[in-house]
């Protein structure tokens, strides 16, 4: 085996090692997160940032950034609904259609689960060079567009997430 192979080997089990260790870790930090007076689960979280990012969306469209069967997400909101945290307006395109939309409430909590995972971020990040921020940004906006794009393509293909790869 040549070196150039054998050293990208040894990147990518290094990756899926890490990766597979910050997954681990992102989870006992919500989960601290959470008992820190963050009432947003991760489900929770995501689908208020996602309509406060983009704006009031249908249900089916989110449920399709989130690669997601519209029934797990059409729970997920009917329990924000019931906190009060999103609510149903008609969509003026279509009148006989809904959009969900964030209420003050969700705005507030969406507002302070951020902060505290911002000021998480800059304490763990503050010794980082700006420059080296800056590209491990980049570098996570590529991982997650080349994720999105392996779950955007059928199940069952060779080109797709499998069990095995996920």
């Amino acid at each position: 085996m040549d070196g150039g192979r054998g050293s990208a080997v040894e990147a990518m089990e290094l990756i899926e090692r890490e990766l597979t260790r910050l997954v681990r870790q992102g989870q006992k930090v919500h989960q601290h997160l959470e008992r820190a007076d963050q009432p947003l689960e991760r489900a929770a979280y995501s689908i208020l940032g996602a309509l406060h990012d983009q704006g009031p969306s249908r249900l089916g469209a989110l449920a399709a950034r989130f690669h997601l069967d519209a029934s797990t997400v059409s729970r997920q909101v009917a329990a924000l609904e019931r906190q009060s945290l999103v609510v149903r307006e008609v969509d003026p395109g279509d009148r006989r259609a809904c959009r969900l939309r964030l209420s003050p409430q969700g705005e507030k909590a969406l507002r302070r689960t951020r902060e505290e995972r911002r000021r998480l971020l800059h304490d763990l990040l503050e010794p980082w060079t700006d420059g080296d921020r800056e590209t491990f940004g980049a570098l996570l906006q590529r991982l997650n567009a080349g994720l999105d794009r392996q779950l955007e393509r059928p199940s069952g293909t060779s080109q797709g997430l499998t069990a095995e790869s996920a």
